[in-house]
């Protein structure tokens, strides 16, 4: 993000730059031009008056091209490149004095409030036509600069509304990028909930039974206590290798993962724990089968905690566009509705499920607890 909006800052200071070299070109050629026609500007008399035009409107000019000033400033320019070319043309009718009113139209249009920039290239529009009028201009000429002057103030216009739409444009670019890397740090902090509360919660169990044994004097049991703490920690390695594959892209067996889940429910806990697939497994995307993975996780966990020891049946269901897993058990109801192993599991949980297009659903059944994931397939 940092280098695409350098290479975009980058551009629009060459743009900019180019675009001030190109107008100060323009003022110097038609200078020269002031100073090849006829009356050329001169120290006396008419040509006195000719040279203080062209003086005047070029510093106008070269201000408006530079962006001398703020706004305030800007305005003034702008005025005053119009009354100099004004002056030229009253002065040296037949020569470029309509220049400096073109110029200061599209310039007007790119630095100035659209409705300032309407005002003043409509009121030099009709005071170019005036005095073209006056000083004995044939009706051709006239209506040639002043369609010059409104094909160049649309023509400013849509370059303006162009500009505009780029710039809203990066800005949109900007914040999306914003709102994906947003997303990532929620989906990281997902994950590392989700390894974090199934591991630890499973290992501070065991190593508070541990210590209850051995304040009952039962070492040896205690010691099996401590070899089943120690596989939950290498288990816990292994799952988040897991989770970084899937962060990667990699496939997940989601039927052996949950199988492994059940068995590791019936060792633990002495417990029934069944575990049943209904339909041909399919391959899965990463992001479908951790969400699958995760509320089988979430799910036992929480009986681990709420209901330890009672029945548990988990079931995975390959159906048509769609994948399902649900999990009960027919011990005590659950924790309550803003979570599950934690404050974030449920919430987590359903974030997840939803992010793929899926849905999470939690609640008593039976005089039990369920947890039932859909997701398509």
């Amino acid at each position: 993000m940092t280098q695409t909006g350098a290479v975009f800052t980058v551009t629009d200071r060459h743009i900019a730059r180019w675009r001030q070299m190109r107008s100060l070109l323009f003022v110097v050629l038609v200078t020269i031009a002031m100073f090849q026609g006829e009356p050329r500007p001169g120290l006396t008399g008419r040509g006195l008056a000719l040279f203080a035009g062209v003086a005047a409107g070029g510093a106008a000019w070269a201000a408006m091209a530079l962006r001398a000033g703020g706004e305030r400033i800007q305005r003034y320019t702008v005025a005053a490149c119009m009354l100099a070319g004004l002056w030229l043309t009253a002065v040296g009718p037949g020569g470029f004095g309509p220049c400096y009113l073109l110029a200061a139209v599209a310039m007007g249009v790119a630095s100035l409030p659209l409705v300032v920039a309407a005002v003043l290239a409509g009121a030099g529009a009709v005071a170019l036509a005036i005095t073209l009028a006056v000083v004995g201009t044939p009706l051709e000429p006239i209506v040639l600069w002043t369609g010059a002057m409104l094909l160049v103030l649309l023509l400013a216009l849509v370059r303006r509304q162009r500009e505009e739409r780029a710039a809203q444009d990066r800005l949109l670019a900007g914040e999306q990028a914003k709102a994906a890397a947003l997303a990532e740090r929620a989906r990281l902090a997902r994950e590392i909930h989700d390894v974090l509360a199934h591991s630890l919660s499973a290992l501070s169990v065991q190593l508070e039974t541990a210590a209850a044994l051995l304040e009952r004097d039962r070492a040896a049991d205690a010691a099996a206590i401590v070899d089943r703490a120690g596989r939950l920690a290498r288990d816990g390695l292994t799952e988040t290798r897991r989770a970084v594959g899937a962060l990667r892209g990699d496939p997940v067996p989601l039927a052996e993962l949950v199988g492994e889940l059940a068995a590791g429910y019936r060792a633990d806990l002495g417990a029934p724990a069944a575990f049943a697939v209904e339909g041909a497994p399919r391959e899965l995307t990463a992001e479908t089968g951790l969400a699958l993975f995760r509320g089988a996780q979430e799910a036992l966990t929480n009986v681990r905690k709420h209901a330890p020891g009672s029945a548990v049946d988990v079931r995975l269901a390959y159906l048509p566009g769609t994948v399902r897993l649900t999990v009960r058990n027919d011990g005590p109801a659950g924790p309550p509705a803003t979570g599950l192993s934690s404050g974030y599991g449920l919430t987590g949980l359903r974030e997840r499920a939803e992010l793929a297009g899926g849905s999470v659903e939690a609640g008593p059944c039976d005089g039990g607890w369920s947890v039932d994931v859909k997701m398509p397939a």
